[in-house]
């Protein structure tokens, strides 16, 4: 009975298709056809053995439905926010943010999740990208990658540095999960974090951000004079206008000081560490403390 009932959906749902298709809805109701094709197929029962055992044909409209309303509905993205505010990310780093692609990332062989700590010794190499696009055309993303957390001793206060920029990055629903990052000149090479000795925990956010135009290549070669440690995020964003609110990846971790760190200054910065702490308490009472109690 079921099943005579979903094709019996189904039917009606392509034959609606068909004379859309007839009437040449294609070029004027791309959505709506898209829906239709969806609705025609989510529900049958060879596609959701195929989607449940790994083997979707991403380019389908149905599978990137299905696979985005599993991210969605799995909690994989309300963890992700429920991080990013509850660490503040948003709104420290951007007024606002709305993922959506699912963006994880690995250190070594183990993925690891949004928000945790990790020690700057396995994030001496970048990480291993891995995305989710739910999006059938190619389109053009911008990875940038941020620590929110570096001491700024002038204004008593923090800024950002920059640690990795790569532009036009092409990703779609077709494309390995994996992330092949394009040889450029454009952009700044990776830097491992290398969060201060003294300071409280950094918070490394890494956003993949689709282009103004997300089907045209950006030359950001005219930024490239841009000092990691002047760099803001708002800022970038707003001359380049990349709408984060909109969409696009995001992920972030947290470290702290490690003897990792001493390593990466000397060996890949090679600079003097800096050392981070509160200035002596000073205590009113010690030239009282010096005088004999007693004559």
């Amino acid at each position: 009975m079921a099943l005579q009932i979903i094709k019996g959906d189904s039917k009606e749902r392509l034959e609606e298709l068909d004379c859309l298709r007839r009437e040449g809805a294609a070029s004027t109701q791309p959505s709506r056809l898209e829906q239709l094709e969806i609705l025609a197929e989510m529900n049958k029962p060879e596609i959701i053995w195929a989607f449940r055992h790994g083997k979707a044909d991403m380019a389908k409209p149905v599978f990137r439905h299905l696979a985005k309303r599993e991210w969605r509905e799995r909690g994989r993205l309300d963890r992700l926010m429920e991080r990013i505010h509850t660490m503040n990310v948003v709104p420290d780093l951007l007024p606002d943010l709305h993922p959506s692609i699912d963006l994880s990332l690995a250190f070594g062989p183990d993925e690891v999740e949004p928000g945790v700590f990790v020690d700057p010794i396995l994030t001496v190499q970048p990480p291993g990208i891995r995305v989710n696009a739910f999006h059938g055309d190619e389109r053009y993303y911008t990875l940038v990658m941020v620590d929110l957390d570096v001491p700024d001793p002038a204004r008593q206060s923090f800024r950002q540095c920059l640690h990795w920029l790569i532009p036009n990055i092409v990703i779609s629903s077709k494309s390995s999960s994996l992330v092949h990052l394009p040889a450029t000149q454009e952009g700044y090479n990776y830097l491992p974090p290398h969060p201060q000795i003294g300071t409280p925990y950094h918070r490394y956010c890494l956003l993949l951000l689709e282009n103004p135009n997300p089907h045209l290549a950006i030359d950001l070669r005219s930024m490239l004079e841009t000092k990691r440690i002047a760099f803001s995020l708002r800022d970038f964003i707003k001359a380049w206008s990349f709408r984060p609110e909109a969409g696009g990846g995001a992920f972030f971790w947290r470290s702290v000081w490690s003897p990792a760190v001493t390593d990466i200054y000397r060996d890949i910065l090679r600079v003097p560490e800096p050392r981070y702490g509160r200035p002596p308490k000073e205590d009113r009472y010690e030239d009282v403390k010096r005088t004999r109690r007693y004559i």
